[in-house]
């Protein structure tokens, strides 16, 4: 079955939608014939995304919420059927990013990690899985090649995106009964948007710096990666080739990996 038969009349919803894999994995659905449901805080993303897709508009639900606020995620849902009548595949796309040592780290900056990259996967699966159920639909969540080792400076965004391996696998196994996927991809350096932001220590946003271009993926291949995953029900997807080394690595030689993060990190 290609991309294009398995995602038409699916209703899919992605969170963290209103810019970069997650905009583009919601075009693909689209133009797949598909029905796409985008959230976010920022409501001028949205709008302007909303205005991007509106040719898809009768397909398209835009919702500006909280994914970290379990209510609104089942107001989101409630949403979602009273529209499109059915919820076939979630996609946990909604994350942030924060840098800096844990002792310059700022208590508020922990939090927002935690409760986006967290919370906001755990709430939106609790308040989907019902709908889920019905339709033996899939569940994804968008990790990092951070959700191997933890990275130096980036601690409390490693340990969010490590959490979501423990969830994937432990829902996989919960949802088997009932028909319902559960996967995770590990994503590399993809092309970012020119307002793409990381938090500082304390709680500034910063430009996300630019990668290597021989590291970074397009929106584009990362998007279709992932819907092809979700089409598969493969359990794990890992990208690039940075992120391949990194896992082997981390299963086979986790001492010598340790070394080399070290190692470069004392460079810096």
């Amino acid at each position: 079955m290609s991309l294009q038969s398995f995602y038409s009349d699916k209703v899919v919803l992605i969170t963290g939608a209103s810019m970069g894999i997650g905009k583009e994995l919601a075009r693909q659905v689209l133009v797949a014939g598909g029905k796409a449901v985008i959230t976010g805080r920022n409501v001028s993303r949205l709008q302007a995304v909303q205005r991007e897709f509106e040719s898809y508009a009768d397909h398209l639900i835009i919702h500006a919420g909280d994914v970290a606020d379990y209510k609104d995620n089942q107001v989101l849902v409630e949403k979602i059927i009273a529209q499109f009548g059915k919820l076939d595949v979630l996609i946990n796309n909604a994350g942030i990013s924060c840098f800096g040592e844990v002792e310059v780290l700022q208590e508020d900056v922990v939090r927002q990690v935690v409760d986006t990259n967290i919370y906001g996967s755990v709430f939106p699966v609790m308040a989907a899985l019902p709908e889920l159920k019905k339709t033996k639909g899939s569940i994804l969540f968008v990790s990092s090649v951070a959700g191997f080792h933890g990275l130096p400076g980036h601690s409390t965004y490693s340990l969010s995106k490590m959490s979501l391996k423990a969830l994937a696998q432990s829902l996989r196994t919960e949802l088997l009964q009932h028909g319902v996927f559960a996967g995770i991809a590990y994503v590399g350096f993809t092309e970012n948007e020119t307002d793409k932001r990381t938090i500082s220590p304390n709680g500034n946003p910063e430009p996300v710096p630019q990668r290597p271009k021989r590291l970074v993926a397009s929106r584009e291949e990362t998007a279709v990666k992932i819907l092809n995953q979700i089409r598969n029900r493969k359990a794990e997807e890992i990208h690039g080739w940075l992120g391949k080394f990194t896992g082997v690595m981390s299963r086979l030689f986790p001492s010598l990996l340790h070394l080399l993060i070290r190692k470069n990190y004392k460079k810096r």
